[in-house]
């Protein structure tokens, strides 16, 4: 179709494109410098730039109170806690909680992040105590300043300015309310009990009868890792999608105290998962996996705010804590599936590969099946036993184990017995029944041969020698008599 300009003045025609009776002006696109024009064809496609992946860091090297430099461009320091302080020094986040029970200091990147992506930071606890939890998630923020009115000790409506972003079937989900002035609510993850209008009310505890104020509602979507109680090695990890959760997985990590340890939570839409590492350096790999989750994981679209937050609880805790944190970071992780027919590697579950040639160390226990090849055994351990003039209880080895061979030579004029027990100690000759019994005749040297899968001993390994056949025979031999060869593992 063609469009005349002006036609009683002669004017230009124009090809367009006709959509639901307008004309839509057809474009032509040209590449080149100043005075060219090359017209885009097959030939000559016009040049795009791949824009590269998200790369977000915060560092915290200026010094001062509060947030300086960067991190102030990057982050907003939300709320800071009554009794509590947020400075920077010596290259690090300083975060110092005081004792002022329900106290919250918030910190909230000024990006939102969505879709697969992986995120650290770095951590130190001065000690971990009862009643503190300091928190690293990634969760979306609905809504900040918002105006709320406390109904009861057990209820209180917030306000959206324009448009709710909850409706009727969003009763039972759970969000998080976050900095609140006005009165002394307590900050937390608290259900919808209703919807009307602008309005929603949650279900709290413990709040103040009456009140009015603003707050902060997020978290609807979440991933975090929490620190809480006084284990230095423990954290609890979980995600919300929509307001449901799985419930906390208790996370055994590395160490928060100092030099601390570096968390690393991966998301790839598909699953999510929580490793850590130690942050002094090392030669081998440094990651843990420390836990996963499959289900209740936030959708694609989320929009992701990184925030760190500090919290005292109820009861005032003991003494203050300082949290030391030495750096944020988010990296766009490109979701660039290899999928292998019936298998699907997410997070922590990588596809299994093939190891071609060379040596490869493994840790933890192996358990081998072969069907082929040459076994390399691991070299045994050999005791020796002279006999006394007693019955010879002796312990070989307190753990499970295998026989693999015993070599007995008796030089007295009489039948000598070796008597070996399924025991960790040695055993009560008399009482303590042997699981075999080996005869050796005057003069005599007798091979007991474990053959290629030894004689296992589920329990441990020792031995006595007397001068009768019965099992619970006391029997005493002489000084001498009976030499023993052991060969276990």
């Amino acid at each position: 179709m063609s469009l005349t300009l002006n036609p009683s003045a002669g004017g230009p025609t124009l090809a367009t494109d006709v959509a639901g009776g307008e004309h839509y002006q057809i474009t032509k696109l040209a590449t080149g410098g100043a005075a060219e024009a090359f017209p885009v064809s097959v030939t000559n496609p016009l040049p795009t730039q791949h824009a590269p992946p998200l790369f977000w860091r915060v560092g915290f090297a200026e010094v001062g109170s509060g947030l300086q430099g960067l991190a102030a461009n990057e982050m907003t320091l939300v709320q800071t806690g009554a009794g509590m302080a947020v400075n920077q020094t010596a290259g690090n986040l300083v975060i110092t909680t005081g004792t002022t029970a329900n106290s919250e200091t918030v910190l909230r990147s000024n990006l939102a992040f969505r879709g697969s992506l992986l995120a650290r930071y770095k951590a130190i606890l001065s000690q971990r105590i009862a009643n503190q939890t300091f928190r690293f998630e990634l969760a979306d923020l609905i809504g900040a300043n918002l105006a709320y009115t406390i109904n009861s000790a057990t209820s209180v409506t917030v306000t959206f300015p324009t448009t709710n972003p909850f409706a009727a079937n969003s009763v039972g989900q759970f969000v998080r309310l976050s900095t609140i002035t006005g009165a002394a609510g307590i900050p937390g993850r608290y259900a919808i009990a209703s919807v009307s209008g602008l309005t929603v009310t949650f279900t709290v505890a413990a709040w103040p009868a009456t009140g009015t104020g603003t707050l902060t509602l997020y978290g609807h979507n979440w991933l975090a890792n929490e620190y809480s109680g006084t284990t230095a090695t423990n954290s609890s990890f979980d995600c919300q999608r929509r307001g449901w959760v799985s419930g906390n997985t208790t996370a055994t990590i590395s160490t928060t105290a100092s030099p601390g340890h570096i968390g690393q939570i991966a998301f790839d839409v598909l699953a999510a998962s929580y490793s850590d590492s130690l942050a002094a350096s090392n030669t081998g790999y440094q990651w843990a996996n420390r836990a996963t989750r499959l289900e209740n994981i936030p959708d694609e679209d989320a929009e992701l705010h990184f925030f760190v937050v500090v919290q005292n609880g109820s009861t005032a805790p003991a003494s203050s804590t300082t949290l030391t944190v030495g750096f944020l970071q988010v990296e766009d992780q490109g979701r660039n599936k290899v999928r292998i027919t019936s298998s699907d590697p997410v997070g922590s579950h990588p596809q299994p590969v093939q190891i071609m040639g060379g040596t490869t160390a493994v840790t933890g226990t192996v358990t081998a099946t072969v069907t082929g090849g040459t076994i390399l055994p691991v070299t045994p351990t050999t005791t020796f036993t002279n006999s006394l003039a007693t019955t010879n209880a002796l312990l070989i080895k307190n753990t499970a184990g295998t026989l693999w061979s015993a070599v007995v030579s008796n030089t007295s004029a009489s039948t000598r017995f070796l008597k070996l027990f399924n025991l960790t100690t040695a055993p009560t000759v008399g009482t303590s029944v042997p699981v075999f019994t080996v005869a050796v005749a005057a003069g005599a040297t007798v091979l007991v041969n474990g053959g290629s899968n030894g004689i296992r001993f589920g329990t441990g390994i020792s031995l006595a020698i007397t001068g009768a056949a019965g099992d619970l025979d006391t029997t005493a031999i002489g000084a001498g008599e009976v030499k023993v060869s052991t060969t276990f593992t």
